[in-house]
């Protein structure tokens, strides 16, 4: 039931080892469990409907515990229905539209209002809807709903914004094609969608967005943005009896229309192989495997749903285990099963070397174990732990109001049924293991199958209702006899416990030449002990809906895991006898390495990777900021068992660990457990690195050249490390100037040129040193003028002081997201874990807003002019390779 996986913008696609089927689509109700013997989880957040005299559908869920709210509003159109003006990609242009003034709110004001209320906004366009969220502050209700209303109602359609938005679309265009997943994505709709406007990219068709003009999208938003086209959702700490009231009072003015019917063709079915084949410039070939699907709305979807799974959903999948694990034919596989409005497509895909050999024998064993499936059927135990898998992925989409709001307004739009959730459910409850067998005969056949490919260039080739509030409880510290520190959060608002092991290291702690060695001991660190194979920990942990993973950063590395509340002993088993008995054994460092290496290879492709990559050897010639996680591939082919056991060890103390704990449990069960099962971890004095280095005398510059039609300007500076009293005035710094929502580089440049989609700053610190940089990926024409700006930027910023207005906003805005980004067990355990462990108290999260208020005017332009001086930045510029002159004499 992956409805999602296309639903961002036309390049987000969210099909790595997809797992999203359930989690994104899912309404508010509370089940019961399946066939496996545990008792149910359950969640008791209820969504009340209602439909206003002028037909809007109203969607609120109560979730008293969240100190935030989303506003989400869906229109019901998208790229699938724009009538007469399909393949323009009109509704994804008037997605851009809607935050450029309305009526009552000039160029700007959106954004700025959004950012100084400590929220954010964002859009998206789909196939067959448009979504507008806004999430921020309760307090600020009032504010979001205003603001969506006269977004939806009054948009103004400025002719100068128009032609800036215009090109910001068409370099939108340029960039995805820069993308391999990306236009791998457009290339499987294209050879699947032949009738059915699925096949049509949801950005449009350069040619046919060029005709467009205002009154093509004037005519567009009157006739598609009613009320009754349209599903308000609202999520959190707010009560329905006292909004609903002021959303009927903003709303008033909005009369009801006629507008199109849902007209279009239907996608013939398919009797023959198509297969499509085109040179991409990358290092690996990606094949896609594709069946035409059924709708979300079919009765095939549950089998299907699980068909998914079983075949390439995790570790412990089929094609996974075979393909990957045993037989190493590929370097990634996942499945997926996309079901729209209308008929989807389910997908194999894989990642693999450029190798005919392999490539054959890989397609051979996937047809092999569909035919497997159509003749054996799935065996009960299979089934049970699918069925288990989803029951988690279900519990996890609950604990944002983000999530909430967007899975009550999908549920309504697809469904027309906020409790779609507990059929689906129960649905998939009575899925058999012939239900399976009988999908995977009738919609896997061999002649109906679309063979996608994008491989390597080659030189010599052409290019073919609302419960009590849940007990939250402070985070209690408590230091074991052995040193141990744990950090204990109740929160029994959702059966999840979220765990984190983190321990000092990361890069730096590396050398050059193992670069990487911090992110592999990591990923192999769960791949075994002396009493558990890989294998078994993986059958174990996804039997039970877990997530089990290994992290590993600049300063720190570590596992998490994120499971069942019911499952906590398991999980504290588990983890004990990872930290104390892992085996790091030559056969999955074999499989992790050349995991590591494709991880590498693919991120190559990536403009924004490599321009940044570039970048930190630039201004870093000594320090390890300069070094990337992942390593390279020459260092990850260096590092030897012996090297990770000697990392691990080295760094394995109780002194230099940290284990948080956040969720639904009893603290003195998790004590006990922990007492009893690390009671004998070492003690060591672990000797950590420390660097310093100076920031460069001179303006360091470089120019290089890759396979892409974008640019990418990139400017960076040494910056502050984490403790520094000035850590909170460059989080300040950094959003003035490099906020992809409402910074000056994003105001200047993409306002003014147009050409530039990518574009914004960030900052990183260690534990002794800091980096900010900013980025632009506009065209190459513009590239030098684009530098030119950044420094001008640059300059104003230490010449004049900003506003009081302009770092109130600021302050705002860094606050919001900062609250909302805590707003899980794991990432609040994950931060707290960290910042103990670095010495800086668990509970300097708490002191983040205080903070941030008390970075002044003169503290910004203090820091600007003592960071950013243009003689210590390093500046990288990715322009196109030249192409060769092929025109014959």
């Amino acid at each position: 039931m992956n409805n999602n996986a296309f639903s961002s913008q036309f390049f987000c696609r969210k099909i790595f080892f997809v797992s999203y089927f359930l989690i994104s689509f899912l309404s508010n109700t509370a089940f019961s469990q399946d066939s496996a013997n545990s008792s149910s989880p359950e969640i008791s957040l209820q969504t009340s409907r209602y439909v206003l005299k002028n037909g809007l559908t109203v969607l609120i869920t109560e979730m008293p515990s969240s100190p935030v709210v989303s506003v989400y509003s869906l229109v019901k159109t998208g790229s699938a229905t724009e009538g007469k003006f399909l393949g323009s990609g009109v509704s994804h242009f008037l997605e851009h539209m809607l935050f450029k003034g309305t009526q009552n709110r000039p160029v700007g004001a959106i954004s700025q209002e959004i950012q100084g209320l400590g929220g954010t906004i964002n859009a998206s366009t789909a196939h067959d809807y448009t979504i507008y969220t806004i999430t921020l502050p309760v307090e600020a209700f009032d504010k979001a709903l205003n603001i969506s209303a006269d977004m939806l109602m009054n948009s103004s359609f400025d002719v100068e914004e128009i032609q800036k938005e215009r090109e910001v679309v068409y370099s939108e265009m340029k960039l995805r094609r820069d993308w391999p997943d990306s236009y791998l994505n457009e290339l499987i709709f294209k050879t699947v969608f032949q009738q059915h406007p699925y096949g049509i990219p949801v950005i449009g068709y350069e040619d046919l967005f060029r005709k467009l003009k205002r009154e093509d999208f004037l005519e567009y938003y009157q006739t598609h943005y009613i009320p009754n086209n349209i599903i308000l959702s609202i999520a959190g700490n707010v009560q329905a009896k006292e909004i609903l009231p002021r959303i009927e009072e903003v709303f008033k003015n909005f009369q009801r229309q006629s507008y199109p019917p849902r007209n279009v063709p239907e996608e013939l079915s398919q009797v023959l192989t198509r297969q499509y084949e085109e040179q991409y410039p990358t290092d690996l070939t990606r094949i896609s495997l594709n069946f035409q699907g059924v709708s979300a709305r079919h009765s095939d979807m549950f089998a299907l749903d699980i068909f998914a799974m079983i075949l390439g959903q995790g570790e412990s999948s089929r094609l996974y285990k075979e393909l990957f694990k045993k037989k190493r034919y590929v370097r990634s596989i996942s499945a997926w099963n996309f079901t729209p409005i209308d008929s989807g497509v389910f997908s194999i895909e894989m990642v693999l070397d450029d190798d005919a050999e392999k490539k054959t024998k890989a397609l051979n064993a996937i047809r092999l174990e569909i035919r497997r499936i159509v003749q054996e059927g799935v065996a009960g135990q299979e089934l049970d732990k699918v069925k288990r898998q989803l029951i988690s992925q279900y519990i996890q989409g609950y604990q944002t109001t983000g999530q909430v709001a967007s899975r009550s307004a999908m549920d309504e739009m697809i469904f027309g049924d906020c409790d779609f959730s507990k059929k689906y459910l129960d649905s998939i409850r009575k899925v058999k293991s012939d239900d399976v067998r009988r999908v995977a005969q009738q919609y896997l056949a061999e002649n109906k199958m679309s063979l996608v490919i994008l491989r390597p260039q080659r030189e010599d080739k052409t290019v073919s209702q609302a419960p009590a509030a849940p007990v939250i409880k402070k985070i209690q510290k408590i230091i074991l006899e052995n040193g141990l520190t744990l950090l204990l959060r109740e929160n029994h608002a959702i059966p999840l416990v979220s765990i984190h092991v983190a321990l000092q290291g990361g890069t730096r702690q590396e050398s050059e030449e193992k670069n990487g060695l911090s992110q592999l001991t990591s990923r192999l660190w769960v791949k075994g002990t002396t009493s558990r194979k890989a294998h078994e920990i993986v059958e174990s942990v996804e039997s039970r809906g877990a997530q089990l993973n290994g992290f590993s950063g600049r300063n720190s590395f570590g596992i998490s895991l994120n499971l069942l509340s019911q499952d906590l002993p398991f999980g504290i088993d588990l983890l004990s006898d990872l930290i104390k008995n892992p085996t790091f054994e030559e056969s999955e460092l074999i499989l992790e390495k050349d995991q590591e290496k494709t991880a590498i290879i693919a991120l190559q492709d990536d403009l924004h990777y490599s321009t940044g990559k570039e970048l930190r050897k630039l201004l870093f010639q000594t320090h390890p900021l300069r070094l990337e996680p992942l390593g390279t591939t020459e260092s990850i082919d260096g590092i030897t068992r012996e090297d990770i056991k000697n990392f691990y060890q080295e760094l394995l103390s109780s002194e230099n660990m940290v284990i948080s704990v956040f969720g639904d449990f009893n603290p003195q069960d998790v004590m006990a457990l922990f007492k009893e099962k690390l009671a004998d971890l070492p003690t060591q004095q672990v000797q950590l690195k420390t660097y310093q280095e100076s920031p460069p005398k001179r303006t360091r510059r470089k120019v290089v050249q890759m396979n892409k039609e974008q640019a990418m300007v990139m400017m960076g500076f040494h910056a502050v490390e984490l403790s520094h009293p000035d850590y909170y005035g460059f989080e300040v710094l950094s959003s003035i100037l490099g906020s992809s929502f409402n910074g000056r580089i994003f105001n200047r440049i993409r306002e003014q040129f147009g050409q530039a989609y990518t574009l914004g700053g960030n900052w990183m610190a260690s534990l002794d040193k800091g980096m900010i940089y900013f980025f632009v990926a506009t065209t190459p024409e513009l590239a030098t003028q684009v530098e030119e700006t950044l420094k001008a930027l640059i300059a104003d910023l230490q010449q004049r002081p900003i506003t009081p207005k302009e770092l109130q906003e600021t302050q705002m805005y860094l606050k919001g997201t900062f609250q909302m980004e805590l707003e899980t067990n794991a990432a609040l355990g994950f931060m707290t874990a960290l910042d103990e462990l670095y010495g800086f108290g668990y509970n300097r999260f708490e002191k983040y807003a205080e903070e941030i208020d008390h970075v002044t005017v003169d503290d910004v332009q203090r820091l600007a002019q003592e960071y950013l001086s243009i003689h210590q930045a390093a500046i990288v510029v990715s322009m196109p390779q030249k192409k060769k002159d092929t025109t014959l004499p």
